[in-house]
This record gives structure tokens, C-alpha cells and sequence, in this order.
């Protein structure tokens, strides 16, 4: 069962993380394994803390409602990208979203 996570498409068809890069970098590779960096952050300035991890979704229908909140940033297209996951999967408890947050994830291609 594939989960689906929703990134920045750049002009090269590079697949780019949303907010936080990883190392300096926002790209996310395909079909390798990448770890999440795990830390303390906020949504926000003022927002919950929570231990941060790779923010994914179980269903694809619930996914493609979530990314209209989203809106483009200039240059890049917001898509949905088939990921599988390993390691630790916890949900996000303070989200109003059914999203949850895992250590490890690879991106088999875009739904």
C-alpha cells in the first residue's frame, strides 16, 4: 500500500519539499530512501509544537482535498506524489487533517 505526500514540482520536474529542506536542500530524491530530520518545530510562530517527520497521508482522495488549501508558489506546481514508508509512523495529533508524520520515505512516482 503506497501513501501519498503532496511537494513543489519545479520547472525541471524536480519534486521539492514544501517548507523545510533537509542538509540545505529542498529536493527530494526519486526512488531513494530519505530520513526525515526529527526535532522539535511549530506550525507557525506561535503554533503546537510537535516532533517533526515527513508529513504523509493514507488516503489519495483525502490528499487531493488537502492540497486545495495549498496555493502555487511562482515557477513551481503543487502535485501528489506516490511515496512508500518505513521505520516509525505516528499521526499529527493537533491537525485538523488526517495527515500523519513517519521517519523514512522513497517516491515511487506522482499519483
Amino acid at each position: 500500500m503506497y501513501w501519498y505526500k503532496i511537494v513543489d514540482k519545479d520547472s525541471k520536474g524536480n519534486y521539492k519539499m514544501l517548507f523545510h529542506g533537509i542538509k540545505g536542500s529542498k529536493i527530494i530524491p526519486v526512488g531513494e530512501w530519505v530520513k526525515s530530520e526529527r526535532k522539535i518545530v511549530r506550525d507557525g510562530s506561535v503554533g503546537t509544537q510537535y516532533t517533526s517527520g515527513w508529513h504523509v497521508m493514507m488516503n489519495f482522495d483525502e490528499c487531493q482535498n488537502y492540497l486545495s488549501r495549498f496555493t502555487s508558489i511562482k515557477g513551481h506546481g503543487r502535485t501528489i506524489v506516490e511515496i512508500d514508508v518505513r521505520g516509525k509512523i505516528w499521526p499529527k495529533e493537533h491537525s485538523p487533517s488526517n495527515i500523519h508524520l513517519c521517519e523514512w520515505i522513497k517516491i515511487i512516482g506522482e499519483a
